[in-house]
């Protein structure tokens, strides 16, 4: 696909600084600059490192120039990158069409222009919203519901009862509404506490591989507006998860806790159960939060246990010069020792 630098920044609504007729063949990224393609420098550091490059153009701020290069200028670079991969690297279309090898509950509800591939199955009582996608070997339960445009890829279970959004993606392995960790503790044995909520998981929502999240014990387990969340991620029974957080791999969030809006946990990280945590927070690779504790809104914390960003660096700091603190401790006692023994005219062994 050949595409002219103009055509290109009239898709990302920005300003062409040179050649417009240059004729754009690929795009890459700044560690592959190729000839003919166009990529984005963030800033001047990553400009400068294109600038004898054989890149063709570069998507920059507004507020970087070029002696070199034809650019494009636009407030977001990255982003105005990522909608031209959707131009040079259209995403696959599915053929509308159930496969015969498909098994469909009379009572199942399929929308217009759905694609459901072979060897899926679909349970009595559910319903798939129009132009949804439903891979190979997919398992959709009883009564489940899911909205519009949504893409389930292969070996994704639904189990009964959840309720999936408008234009959700969950990738391959995906278990939706699996019962929840509950159990009480007898003399004899672990008595299991029947699990008969479901999972809601809003709009436009995309679930990596191998992602778990559990049915509530009564209720609703909730994935909000927008949540990305990224592969082996486990989420527990009745955890509430606000609307555009963003969590890393790796990470578990015990039962019944409560995630804000626009909050960005690393990988990693293991939250106990009734555990909450503010809007707009950041929660650094590999922090333990403990049981019940609570996380005011716009903070950046990290460190087992979590703690505040200023904190844990300086705990951090002092953890890295601890072997050089216990050796300036052996000195000091040494020196101390030599005074008290000349002060009480004593002789001791001064070796070290």
């Amino acid at each position: 696909m050949n595409k002219t630098v103009q055509e290109l920044a009239q898709i990302v609504e920005g300003k062409v600084v040179g050649d417009g007729n240059c004729v754009i063949e690929g795009i890459t990224n700044i560690d592959m600059p190729s000839k003919g393609h166009i990529t984005f420098a963030q800033d001047a550091k990553a400009q400068a490192k294109l600038e004898d490059s054989e890149i063709a153009c570069l998507i920059v701020p507004t507020t970087l120039q070029s002696s070199k290069k034809v650019l494009i200028q636009v407030r977001n670079p990255k982003l105005a990158w990522a909608k031209l991969l959707r131009v040079f690297y259209p995403a696959p279309q599915f053929p509308q069409t159930i496969a015969k090898e498909a098994c469909i509950a009379k009572t199942a509800k399929i929308g217009q222009g759905v694609t459901i591939e072979a060897f899926a199955q679909i349970c009595e009582g559910a319903e798939i919203g129009d132009g949804s996608v439903i891979r190979g070997h997919v398992f959709i339960g009883e009564n489940v519901k899911i909205g519009k445009l949504t893409t389930l890829h292969p070996n994704v279970v639904i189990y009964r009862d959840c309720v999936i959004g408008n234009r959700v993606i969950l990738h391959a392995g995906t278990v939706i509404g699996a019962d929840g960790f509950g159990y009480v503790h007898t003399e004899t044995s672990q008595e299991k506490v029947p699990q008969v909520g479901n999972v809601i998981i809003a709009d436009d929502v995309e679930l990596g591989a191998c992602v778990t999240v559990d049915r509530a014990t009564l209720g609703a387990t909730c994935i909000g507006k927008g949540c990305k969340i990224d592969n082996l991620v486990q989420i527990a029974h009745n955890v509430t998860v606000g609307p555009h957080t963003v969590i890393s791999a790796q990470t578990g969030i015990s039962g019944s806790s409560k995630i804000g809006s626009h909050v960005t946990m690393g990988g990693k990280v293991g939250v106990g159960d009734h555990v909450e945590i503010g809007d707009w927070t950041m929660v650094g690779a590999g922090a333990g939060l403990p049981t019940g504790k609570k996380i005011p809104p716009k903070q950046i914390v990290f460190g087992e246990p979590a703690r505040p960003y200023d904190q844990a660096r300086k705990q951090i700091a002092a953890q890295l010069r601890s072997a050089e603190t216990l050796e300036e401790v052996k000195i000091l006692r040494k020196k101390v020792a030599e005074l008290e023994a000349k002060i009480s005219g004593e002789k001791i062994d001064t070796r070290p």
